[in-house]
């Protein structure tokens, strides 16, 4: 990485990749998590009812994160193109894929709001219907959720196989990368074949996701000081 384009892009990707990272507990795990309670529809309900900023704020994240992410993908296809066109064209078309659903999930969200504010359901349907369409509406939204899980998954295996044949980041990052991808993958198998969210393994093996950004902007630190 010794021209300045290269800089700037590892500087942006870098940049953009971390700030993904708490966007991302906010507005994908910790926000939807909190909203949802398994099996009781009274207490999701209220949850809607009580945070409804909170969850408004999270639908937003949901959305910032999409279009970083298109920024972020077209940044590293850029600069990791040269280690091989083929993967990085995999990398960004499992990404573009991965944007629309992730984005029409939200509608599932605002729709559970809209029934929470709604006022004329009331004098058609019974509390207890309501809230449980409100629950079902919430549990549509981890389902979808799940389905884009398999294309994060995707794009960082292609993503792992550049950055492990790049010449300035460590070759260590890019086979935790792959198994980051791999992790991903392997949730979205188990949770649709058995069910459940109890075999889970990618919150175990996100590593990769993290030392990326941090060497990027390390790589591109030390490449200006050398310039």
């Amino acid at each position: 990485m010794k021209s300045l384009n290269d800089i700037r892009l590892a500087q942006l990707a870098g940049s953009l990749y971390l700030l993904l990272i708490p966007m991302g507990i906010f507005g994908i795990i910790y926000i939807p998590e909190f909203v949802q309670v398994a099996g009781d529809a009274a207490k999701t309900f209220a949850n809607l009812t009580d945070h409804e900023t909170a969850i408004r704020l999270s639908i937003l994240c949901a959305f910032a994160i999409q279009v970083i992410q298109l920024f972020l993908v077209v940044a590293l296809y850029y600069l990791l193109r040269p280690y091989g066109a083929v993967a990085a064209l995999f990398m960004l078309l499992f990404t573009l894929v991965s944007v629309p659903i992730a984005m029409l999930n939200e509608l599932s969200n605002l729709a559970a709001l809209l029934i929470v504010r709604s006022d004329g359901l009331s004098d058609l349907f019974s509390s207890e219907q309501i809230q449980t369409v409100a629950l079902f509406l919430i549990q549509l939204h981890e389902q979808g959720i799940m389905i884009a899980h398999i294309f994060w998954g995707l794009w960082l295996i292609p993503m792992g196989y550049l950055v492990y044949r790049s010449s300035f980041l460590p070759k260590n990052i890019g086979v935790l990368l792959v198994i980051s991808g791999f992790g991903y993958c392997v949730d979205t198998l188990t949770f649709f074949a058995f069910a459940t969210d109890e075999y889970l393994i990618a919150q175990y093996t996100f590593l990769g996701e993290v030392l990326l950004p941090i060497a990027l902007l390390w790589q591109a630190f030390k490449a200006r000081r050398l310039r």
